[in-house]
């Protein structure tokens, strides 16, 4: 029987594999990801995410109804959202909301190197 555990372990295993992603102990627990030390999700147990957008991503995946608004209007106005992780169906979606934030912060990540210089 598949449950939200097995969905996240599987989700999990995929992004530790996208090039250049480590994970840590998030500050609220759960488990965060990064990408050239720069934070793009964190989980808070195996079936709600946190995940960072571009603005216009965000918008577009609001839109959409592939995530949620973030409850905490700063992170929201930041472009934050929510994605619920129930079972194995959920993947396709999540993983097209998860490369959203991998791409956009592997640039936010870029553009700090490049400002450091």
């Amino acid at each position: 029987m598949e449950d939200e555990s097995s969905a996240y372990d599987r989700l999990e295993a995929w992004i530790l594999q996208l090039p250049g992603v480590t994970e840590a102990l998030h500050r609220l627990r759960g488990t965060e990801f990064r990408v050239n030390g720069v934070e793009f999700m964190h989980s808070h147990g195996p079936s709600w995410l946190d995940i960072c957008l571009s603005k216009e991503d965000q918008s577009s995946v609001l839109k959409a109804g592939q995530a949620l608004r973030h409850r905490a209007e700063v992170h929201d106005q930041a472009g934050w959202v929510s994605l619920r992780i129930e079972s194995l169906k959920d993947l396709t979606s999540a993983k097209k909301v998860v490369v959203l934030a991998y791409e956009y912060s592997k640039k936010s990540a870029q553009g700090v190197k490049l400002s450091g210089e």
